[in-house]
């Protein structure tokens, strides 16, 4: 109202002004109007008729904005209505009401509308918007293409679509909103994961985003030990053993492991004479494919060992556990958790040294796996080998 009255004001100033110099022209027995007129009649009915024009316009702006913003708010209505706990919207999008992760992989596109958020948790990815920008919220600095930082919560801004790619091997994101996944043709180490997990051979660090799978992390020691104990069938053996635990580095919720590994002969550790067994030291592939080659029954060790730590990725691949594409990836990519996940999936097709059957059939055999389970799950995961 404010700016209301002093446009008025202004117009009827105007009015005013002009009026004043017409009586300037006349003489004082014949104005041309007179001043009781100009200060009373004349100059009430010019404010008012100012002011009428100006609240007509002011109105129908407000009017007009109203139902925009009417139209926008019945339009959120109706999707909000046809997704009250998520899922698909009226577009065939997905929708959140609140920050949820979803895990994702290597080149597939997250589409995110216009008022939605997104974090990056774990993985990389490259932004890239249409229209406007995204506001990192984290920051204050607008972003509308390059590298994501993880950790930081973006908002989509107006009139703007996000894409995310994924540029990770594995990714997990949280989600706020409208968003559109459209998938690549990658190798999906979340189904596999998935999979290991309803099996009983994977179990995840706990982390609280992302399943705790964390497959974006490098494995250590102490978790490819463990996963070799559970392809071998003997990891209970190893949670009840009364075995004493010869290095100092190794924290108590482990040290069965260990010291049960250690007494079968399954492992050395870093350094015997410092007693340290490396628990946090990332794992190599060399290291965990060796793992999975004396799952199998092979050796490196006698007159005539089945492989050599120089030749172990080439031996794999000559005894069937490694396919060409895989001992490829492995020699030239970073080692994480995800192809541990993946290298342990297909090890279950293996055959084992003494041919008395795949990895699979013999855990199904000591009742390791469940036979049943086994077969839904791995029916319904639809990843090929490199």
């Amino acid at each position: 109202m404010k700016k209301r009255v002093l446009a008025a004001t202004g117009a009827a100033g105007v009015l005013l002004c002009t009026s004043v110099a017409l009586a300037v022209g006349g003489g004082a027995n014949d104005p041309l109007v007179s001043k009781g007129y100009v200060d009373g009649t004349y100059t009430t009915q010019a404010v008012a008729q100012a002011e009428n024009r100006i609240n007509q316009r002011y109105d129908n702006l407000y009017a007009d904005a109203e139902d925009k913003l009417k139209e926008k708010h019945d339009s959120y209505l109706t999707q909000l209505g046809n997704n009250p706990s998520g899922g698909a919207s009226p577009s065939g999008d997905s929708y959140q009401a609140a920050f949820q992760d979803i895990r994702v992989k290597q080149g597939d596109t997250i589409r995110v509308e216009a008022g939605s958020g997104f974090l990056l948790l774990a993985g990389s990815g490259n932004l890239s918007c249409t229209g406007k920008k995204a506001i990192d919220l984290s920051s204050g600095w607008e972003q509308g293409s390059g590298a994501l930082t993880g950790g930081r919560r973006y908002l989509v801004a107006e009139d703007t679509v996000a894409a995310i790619t994924v540029t990770s091997p594995t990714a997990v994101l949280s989600l706020e909103g409208y968003y559109t996944l459209i998938e690549s043709d990658r190798t999906d180490y979340n189904a596999l994961a998935d999979a290991l997990r309803i099996m009983g051979l994977f179990q995840g660090s706990g982390t609280g985003h992302g399943s705790g799978y964390d497959l974006e992390q490098a494995p250590t020691r102490i978790q490819g030990l463990i996963m070799f104990l559970r392809l071998i069938g003997e990891e209970k053996d190893a949670l009840s053993t009364t075995a004493a635990c010869p290095f100092t580095d190794v924290p108590a919720w482990c040290q069965s492991y260990v010291a049960y590994a250690y007494e079968k002969g399954y492992t050395k550790g870093m350094d015997e004479v410092a007693k340290r067994f490396g628990t946090n030291d990332t794992m190599t592939a060399k290291q965990y494919v060796t793992f999975l080659l004396r799952a199998l029954g092979y050796s490196e060790s006698g007159e005539n060992p089945d492989f050599t730590w120089d030749n172990v990725f080439q031996r794999s691949v000559e005894l069937g556990i490694l396919t060409e594409g895989e001992r490829q990836a492995l020699e030239s990519g970073t080692f994480l958790r995800a192809h541990v996940v993946y290298l342990s999936y297909f090890a279950l097709d293996a055959v084992q040294k003494d041919g008395s059957g795949t990895l699979q059939e013999r855990l199904v055999a000591a009742g390791v796996m469940d036979q049943a389970v086994v077969i839904t799950v791995r029916a319904g995961v639809k990843v090929s080998r490199l």
